[in-house]
């Protein structure tokens, strides 16, 4: 191998060993410089700058770090914390009206359970029946005595 090119590769891709073609140097590839490296590690947010130590403010300050780290940007923490406070709030919020949508379906289907089962078919069927065979009764009577019908009804 010579110092300025590689021989035995060719940039057509054919394999070294063919007869029927002379090999042809290739160049040397130049590599790039490599990339700036910042020399200091972009610095995130730290989890202590967000805890405060109440133990009642302990989910708001981890949801205040996860939206600092999610946003990726310097941003102020007490911002971040109003921010948590109210995603928190919204939270609860659409929480309780789910678990009251829940009671109140629950106790709806409860309510309905103890409603007594409607009549059958065969039970209004039978009322239909009684009630022509009381209405046909009453004309018969009617037909058979009409004196009972007050003057000049027909």
């Amino acid at each position: 191998m010579s110092g300025s090119h590689i021989t035995g590769l060719h940039q057509d891709g054919a394999s070294p060993g063919r007869a029927d073609q002379a090999p042809r140097p290739v160049p040397p590839v130049a590599l790039a410089a490599p990339a700036a490296t910042p020399t200091a590690p972009l610095a995130g947010p730290c989890l202590e700058d967000f805890v405060t130590g109440a133990a009642e403010h302990r989910l708001r300050d981890l949801l205040a770090f996860a939206l600092a780290v999610e946003a990726a940007r310097p941003t102020e923490r007490e911002a971040l914390r109003g921010k948590a406070e109210a995603e928190l709030q919204a939270h609860a919020f659409r929480t309780l009206h789910n678990q009251v949508e829940a009671i109140r379906l629950e106790a709806a289907r409860d309510q309905l359970a103890r409603l007594r089962g409607g009549p059958g078919f065969l039970k209004l069927v039978l009322a239909n029946l009684v009630a022509l065979g009381l209405l046909g009764g009453i004309a018969l009577a009617l037909w058979l005595r009409p004196d009972l019908l007050p003057g000049g009804v027909f």
